[in-house]
């Protein structure tokens, strides 16, 4: 006897228009969403159901952007870019911004660009160390963390946050002098972190005298003396955004009077234009720290700050 015709599924006509259900079925499946209804598995030649192919793709699919989610920053840029998406933007366009039309900022990032690189080769790398002594403190990596001002602007806990991370990794912080917290509170934040303070000169000597005083005895290791600065620069992106520090925003190192005055006004006035290399003399005076200057661009004065 011949077999029984096997029933065949209905098929669509050229030219039927799928229905709703079919749509709705296939914008599901295109979305990564399951199937309305229950779906029928496949079977293999020996009759065992196996699972399909496409439902552990879509799983692939959904897990992979959550995944990622954990880790979103990878490189400096990365951080910026997310800093730019998380911050007001007066406070963001204080941290990244320069002077001017910010000429300076863009040369510096493409100077640094163009430092490569060049390994040796066949040389026994089973054991690389990064571990570096700086001003005779030892250092993890021969990198440390450059002074910031206003960091609680980014971060409730500002300053704090920065100098235990920076003892974690075993680096240098360097504090500003317009940080939100003082050269005590921070050494006590981050017991055993390697601190060194950077300093703007006030013309109120007095003030700056104790200031020193006070850094000395936090356990500070050495003062970078910003001799760059005589003056303040026009911040075009904080005259733009109309920025100001916030009022809970506290500035202890520098003097009360200054504390006062408007934000661009008293910038202008934590630096003594007055200062000269003979001036030097006095800072050593008062300071037993190493001391470090920083913002010397010429070879001409390099020499000079050698003899001084």
């Amino acid at each position: 006897m011949r077999a029984p015709p096997r029933r065949r599924r209905a098929r669509r006509r050229h030219g039927d228009r799928p229905g709703a259900d079919d749509r709705a079925d296939h914008a599901g499946v295109c979305a990564g969403r399951p199937r309305r209804g229950p779906s029928r598995p496949r079977r293999s030649r020996g009759g065992l159901a196996r699972p399909r192919a496409r439902r552990l793709r879509r799983t692939r699919r959904r897990d992979a952007p959550r995944a990622a989610a954990r880790v979103s920053s990878f490189n400096v840029g990365d951080y910026e870019r997310e800093a730019e998406r998380l911050l007001d933007p007066g406070a963001f366009g204080y941290f990244a911004g320069g002077a001017g039309d910010e000429r300076t900022l863009s040369d510096n990032v493409e100077a640094f660009s163009r430092w490569q690189l060049r390994p040796r080769v066949l040389v026994d790398v089973s054991e690389v160390r990064t571990e570096t002594t700086v001003l005779g403190s030892r250092a993890s990596m021969p990198l440390l963390v450059a002074p910031t001002a206003f960091q609680r602007l980014a971060h409730p806990d500002g300053e704090l946050a920065t100098a235990r991370a920076a003892a974690a990794a075993g680096t240098v912080m360097c504090q500003s002098t317009l940080s939100s917290v003082t050269p005590g509170e921070l050494a006590a934040a981050a017991p055993g972190a390697r601190l060194w303070f950077q300093l703007y000169w006030s013309s109120d000597r007095g003030f700056t005298a104790d200031l020193l005083a006070r850094v000395v005895e936090a356990g500070f290791k050495a003062v970078v003396f910003t001799v760059d600065f005589p003056a303040a620069g026009r911040r075009e992106r904080d005259l733009r955004a109309a920025f100001t520090l916030p009022d809970d925003l506290a500035t202890p190192n520098i003097s009360d009077s200054l504390q006062r005055q408007d934000f661009h006004a008293a910038l202008g006035q934590i630096v003594d234009p007055t200062l000269t290399w003979r001036d030097l003399e006095w800072l050593r005076a008062h300071c037993p720290l190493p001391v470090l200057l920083k913002g010397i661009l010429s070879a001409d004065d390099a020499l000079l700050a050698t003899e001084h």
